[in-house]
């Protein structure tokens, strides 16, 4: 999907404010285009948003916030979908793919949200990069606690949909009588919540959708998901919040995530990588505002990277 067509979706989009039972609860819209399924929201959740304003967030801060947006998540959820309304403990399954999922902490959330532990069940899903595009490899299923007429939960980073849809499409086979599927994404892509609706229509099962804070149009590459992009579906406060951060430049040109499993799983990987890219973009002929957020992000990263490697304290 081009980046023009994506840009189309964008300003055919209408944002709905839903009214939440208490004010210090995060804002949730609905997400209107006949492009997308009926229920697609977005959570402007503020705990998500350090997360995709802040790229050198890692480690237990990035545990806390993820965390945190998951319970964000989980309460609007529990408001918006009439299935999740009238469950039983039993009929709720998380479907963790493996492994950038495991680092949403849904369990912990749902456990916080509602008090108790939940079913879960694994999914081992690699992306891979073909002549032909993105290809998705299942490398390992475990279905074993699957509940009985199942509400299954899905927490995942979103692109271009390919994954999602391999792990839906394992699911599905594995239990014939879903009642509904809830899906969160931290940093969710416009082409994979149309391919996501498309599926929901084929399948013929309801598919609930939740991102946070927006929806990002998708770079050609397939994996970039620019705050700036011209198919970012977002409201106007939090547009300006994150081009007030990043700047025009950097907010058309950068990921709004990076790459989620280096940040959650190795994150000298993700703040090496990070320096590297603020000193190669400081290199080149760059504008005195990309200049001055080139800065603040290479002194926050170093700073990042410095308790990183430094020694192990008792608390």
């Amino acid at each position: 999907m081009s980046s023009a067509d994506q840009a189309s979706v964008a300003s055919e989009t209408q944002l709905e404010l839903i009214e939440r039972e208490s004010s210090s609860e995060p804002r949730l819209l609905r997400v209107m285009n006949d492009n997308l399924v009926a229920a697609t929201f977005i959570i402007e959740s503020s705990s998500a948003l350090e997360i995709l304003l802040e790229p050198w967030t890692v480690g237990a801060r990035l545990a806390h916030l993820a965390r945190s947006s998951s319970v964000d998540f989980l309460k609007a959820a529990g408001s918006q979908v009439n299935e999740l309304k009238e469950a039983r403990f039993e009929n709720v399954t998380e479907v963790v793919p493996l492994a950038g999922a495991l680092y949403y902490s849904m369990a912990e959330a749902f456990e916080t949200v509602f008090g108790e532990a939940i079913n879960r069940c694994f999914i081992g899903a690699k992306r891979n990069l073909t002549p032909t595009g993105w290809m998705t490899e299942l490398s390992y299923e475990n279905f074993e606690a699957m509940s009985p007429e199942p509400i299954i939960l899905i927490g995942d980073t979103i692109a271009t949909g390919g994954t999602i849809e391999s792990i839906i499409n394992a699911t599905v086979d594995n239990c014939k009588n879903i009642e509904a599927i809830v899906i969160y994404s931290i940093a969710g892509g416009l082409v994979g919540a149309i391919r996501i609706s498309k599926l929901a229509e084929k399948l013929e099962i309801p598919i609930y959708q939740f991102y946070s804070n927006a929806i990002f149009g998708v770079e050609p590459n397939g994996t970039d998901m620019p705050w700036l992009h011209p198919g970012t579906i977002v409201s106007q406060q939090i547009r300006e919040r994150a081009e007030s951060t990043y700047g025009p430049d950097l907010g058309r040109r950068w990921c709004s995530i990076w790459d989620w499993g280096d940040r959650a799983k190795h994150p000298i990987k993700h703040l090496t990588e990070l320096i590297e890219r603020c000193e190669d973009e400081l290199a080149k002929d760059v504008t005195e505002e990309t200049k001055s957020v080139l800065e603040e992000f290479l002194q926050e990263t170093q700073d990042a990277l410095k308790k990183w490697k430094g020694p192990i304290q008792k608390l």
